[in-house]
């Protein structure tokens, strides 16, 4: 009877502990985890005094097409620009001072971080880094090994553009500045909003300018606001030719000194001593025109920016058809 006894109260302890351990939450199976970046400032601070940052994309990633990968890296800038208007991300591949290229991890320089969420904490990959280059541009690293979709690509670019316009690393999973790769929405947070605007407080007057090389037609007058990214010589090339009119036929960027059987055209000059549809120009509104022809050459002068006027020595336009090519660059 004893041992019957003592069978029934273990088989009891026994049916109570499976009871008790089968009324708890099991924790689920942890998932890895994916992180942006293992670039985390905790305080702002602008890492360029552009406001006008001009980007290029160098390489391509293999499983996304070209437009798509394009689409999803000028997503990642426009959710900055969308909420501040006094600043800007420009394509410009020839004087970009922001590059976006895929490589092997390897390259990233701090390939790993702290996992700072989650059941099991500890070291863990990052798809991406910024890098300062020895001549003061920038470069956003991305792994090559990351299976990237245009979601996180732009998560991604979103948040090493916050970088470098001095965002700090957030908490809050919902910011751009987040480093974990949530499912979160792509649209900055109030908080986001906020901090960007602390940062870029004035109008940004380099969002409205053009940059070198610059190629136009110049069949008339042209006004171009260019900003200077260096300094030394720029260079004024053209070529081509153009209709001015009946009694000239056509003209090259040096102009015509007269037209047909030796008709004389001072009367129809700008400048009376000049050939008449030379190309021409002025700086910042300077009073007199300056001979271009087929070449010609300023100095930056240690200028940011200059207004350049271009034109063709030609006071009646009416009867002119076509332009002359000119490439604007450094020399």
């Amino acid at each position: 009877m004893k041992k019957r006894t003592t069978l029934v109260c273990i088989s009891l302890v026994f049916f109570s502990l499976l009871l008790f351990f089968s009324c708890q939450d099991i924790p689920p199976a942890a998932s890895k985890l994916f992180y942006v970046s293992a670039d985390q400032p905790t305080g702002a601070q602008r890492l360029t005094t552009d406001c006008a940052v001009r980007y290029t994309t160098t390489n391509k990633y293999g499983k996304m097409d070209d437009n798509g990968q394009r689409e999803a890296i000028r997503a990642g800038f426009d959710l900055w620009q969308k909420v501040n208007p006094n600043l800007g991300f420009l394509e410009l591949p020839q004087r970009a001072t922001l590059f976006v290229t895929f490589v092997d991890p390897a390259v990233i320089p701090n390939q790993t971080t702290a996992a700072t969420v989650g059941l099991v904490r500890g070291s863990t990959t990052v798809a991406g880094g910024l890098r300062k280059e020895a001549n003061g541009t920038y470069t956003i690293l991305l792994s090559n090994t990351f299976d990237w979709d245009k979601k996180t690509l732009t998560r991604a670019i979103a948040y090493h553009a916050g970088l470098l316009l001095g965002m700090p690393t957030s908490a809050e999973t919902s910011s751009l500045m987040s480093t974990l790769f949530a499912d979160q929405p792509l649209k900055a947070t109030r908080a986001d909003s906020v901090g960007v605007n602390k940062l870029f407080t004035t109008t940004c007057r380099d969002l409205t300018v053009c940059y070198l090389p610059l190629s136009l037609t110049v069949g008339g007058p042209v006004t171009k606001t260019i900003k200077f990214d260096k300094q030394g010589t720029v260079s004024i090339k053209a070529s081509g030719q153009m209709t001015v009119g009946e009694f000239v036929g056509t003209s090259g960027p040096e102009g015509r000194p007269s037209g047909v059987l030796g008709f004389s055209l001072s009367g129809y000059n700008i400048v009376p001593n000049m050939n008449h549809a030379a190309l021409m120009y002025k700086l910042n509104s300077e009073a007199q025109w300056r001979y271009c022809g087929s070449e010609c050459s300023f100095p930056t002068a240690g200028l940011p920016y200059v207004d350049l006027l271009l034109n063709i020595n030609d006071s009646d336009l009416t009867d002119d058809v076509g332009g002359y090519n000119v490439v604007v660059d450094y020399k």
